[in-house]
């Protein structure tokens, strides 16, 4: 894939899996693989970022986890819905292309972004009916937000290691 170009793509194909899950709910797991089949074959660091993405999985869960059992997020009947383990996926193949230039922001700014802006996507998923948030709501903002800086920085942290760290050199 011409490098160019593969910020725009994987954007996309990050949004197409996020809007599958909004408007499909649970029927969205064929359309959200194929986004995650599409933003692996078209990754040229293949190796690099299948271990971010399987080594950040755990941290996205963990993100998850933590939010469900201390009440901020509710997923019904399940505690961590398929879907929601697939968008995590498609999540971590965009971090490094798409999320790249936050990944290298100052702390005094990256830290409000994250903050303020990662709530509002689950906001959005309780607004149609996918989850349940706490209430009120700026408190599941405030409590949401520092859960997720948290995570992004030990992806941040994990991203800057030798063994997952892209190399333009070495290229899959």
């Amino acid at each position: 894939m011409m490098k160019k170009h593969s910020v725009i793509i994987n954007f996309a194909l990050f949004q197409f899996a996020w809007f599958s899950v909004f408007f499909l709910q649970s029927d969205a797991l064929l359309p959200v693989g194929i986004a995650i089949a599409l933003m692996f074959c078209l990754s040229p660091y293949k190796s690099q970022d299948t271990k971010f993405v399987l080594i950040g999985l755990w941290v996205g869960l963990s993100i998850e986890l933590v939010a469900v059992s201390v009440n901020v997020i509710d997923y019904g009947d399940d505690m961590l819905p398929v879907w929601l383990v697939l968008l995590w996926l498609a999540l971590l193949f965009s971090f490094r292309e798409s999320l790249s230039k936050l990944f290298h922001l100052p702390i005094k700014y990256r830290a409000p972004i994250v903050w303020l802006c990662t709530p509002a996507s689950y906001y959005a998923g309780s607004k149609a009916g996918i989850l349940s948030t706490l209430e009120p709501l700026w408190l599941f903002w405030v409590i949401y937000g520092a859960i997720w800086l948290i995570g992004f920085e030990v992806l941040r942290w994990l991203d800057a290691h030798a063994f997952v760290r892209r190399n333009d050199e070495v290229l899959s």
